[in-house]
């Protein structure tokens, strides 16, 4: 029996996560941004000796909310599982595209990782 990534509750911890609109507003205007097929990604660095990441699933990519979360979930899912690999000091923008709605979690988590590469907070690319 096969048990899917979504029975298991996994968390990005609080602390983790951009919620203040003016950071994030920041984020959106000063960050440098690489952009997949799947996933785009915006960076900027924050001074605090802590990575945040906010996570932004637009309704161009589904008009259904639980479709919407179903991508927020599993983006926050393959952070939570690499944050030991992810540079301190960061404010992240993980943005998701149409393509990620189709995307297997296993694809998903490549798009992710080699966005999150690209702008190089990601310090050792584990092995998929």
């Amino acid at each position: 029996m096969r048990v899917s990534f979504l029975y298991y509750r996994v968390m990005l911890p609080y602390d983790y996560r951009l919620k203040k609109e003016t950071d994030i507003k920041k984020l959106f205007s000063k960050g440098k941004g690489v952009f997949d097929t799947k996933v785009g990604t915006k960076i900027r660095k924050n001074g605090l000796g802590q990575t945040r990441f906010v996570i932004v699933v637009g309704v161009k990519v589904h008009k259904r909310a639980f479709r919407r979360n179903r991508i927020r979930r599993r983006v926050r899912a393959i952070l939570e599982e690499h944050l030991s690999h992810i540079a301190p000091d960061y404010d992240v923008a993980i943005i998701a595209r149409p393509e990620a709605l189709t995307a297997s979690y296993k694809e998903l988590e490549v798009s992710v990782l080699s966005a999150l590469k690209k702008v190089g907070v990601l310090d050792d690319v584990p092995r998929l």
